[in-house]
């Protein structure tokens, strides 16, 4: 079965495929052909009306409301009948009403018709002294289990669609992380060796095996570029991401910049930002792709932390390296019921922070207690087989 696209993920709708529709017309049939041997009638009316209210089942899985409403007045009018019914005949609004409940079509319509058919039930059998009681009866054992099984049915379809949404959602943000992660680090630190050559080749000018040779390598990392840039811009538009690429392409805001606006932010509450080995971020093993990167997931951090800092407090800062990887420690304190200040917007959030750290290769770290929040995060900028 596949959903039918509803703009409330709560009530969304299955459509059978055609197999099912044919397996419910089988099944009608059997029920015609199975309701003379059970008690039906075999005079023409009595077969007419049981037709009838079988071939309302495929008929719901077409058209549900159309069925629903058929079947209920096809089984008053053979209650009402001369002629004897067969009991499942006549339970055949409950069997549709399960069916609908189980694909996801409002309750609001179902259980009115169950309970509207179960009424007609119970007053068409009180005809009988023990009337009330059979109408009763026939009610707990065929409608109360044909709606609860249709309730379990849709449940389990419906964290069936929540968790295939979540899915989705999870590939969607993982693609999205992948265009700007490519962009940000592959295609930057590949655009910087293609400048260093270049760099190289203008220092000898008169190095014509040089030349060659830096011809030969920067000519297929071009070329990669290129086409490296193509597939992204491909992978955005085919989802109408195209301002992503664009996002991606631009670099973030300089980081002394984001520090200057945070501070006069923190100012107004009277709240200090501690800043300690900011210049380490110009270290010469960090490629501008990682630098980049880092820039973007400081800048959060910072963010983050002055939106939360209480007034009278501080937030600290602080970068170290020791030539193979890159640490930064952000910690602010926090308050029992300290509002997050709006003067700040978030950028990419703490769990894309998270991400673009471990696609880094580091680990990045949260912690909270009850009077501050911190979060540590490390990246190598140097391969182990490098050293």
């Amino acid at each position: 079965m596949h959903p039918h696209n509803s703009s409330n993920r709560a009530s969304v709708v299955w459509w059978p495929p055609r197999h099912a529709h044919m397996m419910h017309a089988g099944i009608a049939l059997f029920l015609f052909i199975a309701s003379p041997l059970v008690g039906g009638s075999r005079q023409p009316w009595g077969l007419a009306i049981t037709a009838l209210l079988a071939i309302c089942l495929p008929l719901s899985s077409l058209r549900p409301r159309i069925g629903l409403f058929a079947s209920l007045v096809l089984a008053w009018i053979g209650l009402a009948g001369a002629e004897p019914i067969a009991l499942f005949a006549i339970a055949i609004p409950w069997f549709i009403c399960a069916m609908l409940l189980s694909r996801g079509h409002p309750r609001r319509t179902i259980y009115p018709a169950a309970a509207a058919h179960a009424l007609a039930l119970i007053i068409y059998a009180s005809q009988t002294p023990d009337g009330p009681f059979f109408g009763t009866l026939a009610t707990a054992i065929i409608a109360t289990p044909c709606l609860t099984a249709g309730e379990m049915v849709r449940l389990h379809r419906q964290a069936t669609a929540r968790t295939e949404l979540e899915r989705q959602e999870r590939l969607e943000r993982q693609r999205r992380l992948v265009i700007s992660e490519l962009h940000d680090t592959v295609v930057r630190d590949l655009s910087h060796a293609v400048m260093l050559a270049e760099q190289a080749r203008l220092t000898h000018p008169d190095d014509e095996l040089l030349h060659r040779e830096l011809a030969a390598v920067t000519a297929p990392v071009r070329s990669a570029i290129k086409q490296l840039r193509n597939s992204l811009k491909a992978m955005s538009a085919a989802k109408g991401d195209d301002a992503l690429l664009l996002l991606a392409s631009s670099p973030p805001p300089p980081l002394s910049e984001t520090i200057e606006r945070v501070r006069a932010s923190l100012a107004q509450r009277d709240t200090v930002l501690l800043v300690e080995g900011l210049e380490l971020l110009d270290h010469q093993s960090i490629t501008p792709g990682v630098h980049q990167q880092l820039v973007r997931v400081i800048g959060e951090l910072i963010t983050n932390a002055s939106k939360y800092a209480p007034p009278s407090t501080k937030v600290s800062l602080l970068i170290e390296t020791d030539d193979r990887t890159v640490e930064c420690m952000c910690v602010n304190a926090i308050g029992p019921d300290t509002p997050p200040s709006t003067a700040l917007s978030s950028k990419i959030g703490l769990e894309g922070a998270r991400r673009r750290i471990e696609t880094l290769g580091g680990t990045f770290t949260v912690s909270k207690t009850a009077e501050r929040w911190s979060v540590v995060f490390s990246v190598p900028i140097q391969d182990d087989d490098a050293t």
